[in-house]
């Protein structure tokens, strides 16, 4: 598992960036290798697709991210398929939820936040880029090259006028009732955090920041909604997930174990067979002799 966020921030030199106040600009080609790749994000992102072309996978969707794609990816896991002899080219910007909150707060006379749409669950938003959103992303590029760095006040700015831009379009409505939401609501509830994460191998200290709680306040309240520890609960569902594929897909062994994300196949078939009887494998061949 790769936290991205983390990993673009603590080597520099792997990308073109540029710090405001805990934002983060940066420009880079995806040096991703392997077909599959999982990756974690502790803090929500506005990309722009220059070149290239993912497939950003979560929950049983995808998502085609290609030249011209604009997308919010909000904090949390996902799964990014390379597909064969594909680079990415790619600008990201990432935005505390903080910074969003008070930036709702700051032009919540500027929109109408009547008849919105429900928040949008997904964890990935398709945005429209019209003129106005693409003439900023143009914009951005010389920055990341000037001597000295632009001046902090000059890129929170720019950040502004970026979520401002995107939401003045009423393509984006979806975004601004995720914003909305976002704002009248601390923190996403422990259920929606765990629901949407559970098959990826995160500690519990990342269940945590996403949930934006401390780690022993995280447990607690967590035994509390649950009765039952993180660990025992993430996983029954990843059990539970890893017994509806095989029932229900063609996928491998080696490909389910991957989707549910248990740390390798000799763990997930020994978890497996503790609660089901009997490996996955044969799971698999006594449902088909049965059938």
């Amino acid at each position: 598992m790769i936290n991205l966020y983390q990993a673009l921030k603590t080597y520099p030199d792997f990308s073109r960036q540029l710090i405001c106040k805990g934002m983060l600009f940066t420009n880079y080609d995806c040096p991703q290798t392997s077909d599959k790749e999982k990756f974690y994000v502790e803090c929500s992102y506005i990309a722009y697709v220059i070149s290239g072309r993912r497939i950003f996978h979560k929950n049983s969707k995808s998502w085609e991210l290609k030249e011209g794609t604009c997308v919010f990816v909000k904090k949390g896991a996902h799964i990014s398929e390379k597909p064969p002899q594909e680079g990415w080219c790619v600008m990201v910007f990432f935005i505390p939820d903080n910074f969003l909150k008070q930036l709702v707060n700051e032009n919540r006379n500027s929109f109408s936040l009547i008849n919105l749409p429900a928040a949008d669950e997904d964890m990935v938003l398709p945005l429209d880029a019209d003129g106005l959103s693409k003439g900023f992303f143009s914009s951005m590029l010389p920055y990341f090259s000037q001597t000295p760095p632009p001046p902090e006040n000059l890129l929170e700015l720019k950040f502004k006028e970026l979520v401002l831009s995107l939401l003045s379009n009423k393509k984006n409505k979806h975004f601004l009732s995720y914003l909305s939401n976002l704002y009248n609501h601390t923190n996403p509830s422990l259920a929606e955090v765990m629901q949407n994460n559970f098959a990826f191998n995160l500690t519990l200290g990342e269940y945590a920041r996403l949930a934006g709680k401390s780690v022993p306040t995280f447990k607690r309240e967590f035994k509390k909604a649950f009765n039952d520890t993180p660990t025992k609960w993430v996983l029954g569902k990843k059990l539970t997930l890893a017994k509806e594929l095989l029932e229900n897909t063609s996928l491998t062994v080696g490909e389910i174990c991957y989707e549910c994300g248990f740390e390798n196949q000799t763990h997930f078939s020994r978890v497996f067979k503790e609660k089901m009887g009997v490996p996955p494998l044969q799971f698999r061949t006594n449902l088909q002799t049965a059938g």
